[in-house]
């Protein structure tokens, strides 16, 4: 539970990282622009989207990568940071257990 918790508020923080990114690139000369986080991811480091998406078109399914996997990389980078992060953190927060009265 503690891994799922810290593992979503890293992807929230990374979220708010992708975003701030996207509104200083807006003040530049070109304008607003949404970065996908395949974009992103390969901008980071290329070689390691080529490849997963081998990894997964061969071991896994062909299918997976283009139906599933494709338009999550064509998101925003924030939104798919943020909803995956903001999923794990509430799913794995502590919940506060319920005290017995006793009459």
């Amino acid at each position: 539970m503690v891994v799922g918790r810290v593992i979503g508020w890293i992807l929230v923080l990374a979220a708010l990282a992708a975003f701030a990114y996207e509104v200083v690139g807006a003040f530049g000369p070109g304008g607003y622009a949404l970065r996908a986080g395949g974009e992103l991811w390969y901008q980071i480091h290329s070689n390691s989207l080529v490849g997963f998406q081998a990894l997964i078109e061969k071991q896994l399914a062909p299918w997976l990568w283009s139906a599933i996997l494709q338009p999550i990389l064509l998101a925003p980078a924030w939104a798919a940071l943020g909803v995956p992060g903001l999923l794990l953190a509430l799913l794995c927060r502590h919940r506060r257990r319920k005290r017995r009265r006793l009459y």
